[in-house]
């Protein structure tokens, strides 16, 4: 069964699954990220639940959508600068496509590789 929350007063139902997807494709678009990260503990979650996406994770709350975003960047990018592309990307590729609030953007910074590397 697909996981849908009702999300706003009009009574729409927004997909988990789709949320993840934005996310993820709006956080790869940044340059300097070089992958979204699978913690350990969202891995074991994935085999038994399918909304929990690769390195993104949504929580519906009575004042907005909480999205979590583990990230692998590059090193020769300033995280502080790439943390703020990631929020902004994401949170206006959710407004223009689906009708939910964003209470809080976390983003993650698991690891950081060279690009000789990869």
């Amino acid at each position: 069964m697909v996981q849908s929350k009702k999300v706003n007063e009009n009574g729409t139902y927004i997909n988990k699954t789709m949320v993840v997807s934005i996310v993820s494709l709006a956080t790869k678009e940044i340059q300097g990220v070089v992958d979204v990260y699978q913690p350990t503990k969202l891995t074991l979650k994935r085999l038994f639940n399918k909304n929990v996406g690769k390195g993104v994770r949504v929580k519906y709350t009575n004042l907005g959508v909480l999205i979590d975003i583990y990230v692998v960047v590059s090193t020769d990018c300033e995280v502080s600068e790439l943390v703020y592309q990631i929020q902004q990307n994401v949170k206006n590729s959710i407004t223009s496509l689906l009708p939910i609030k964003i209470k809080a953007i976390n983003v993650y910074v698991m690891d950081a590789v060279k690009k000789d590397s990869l």
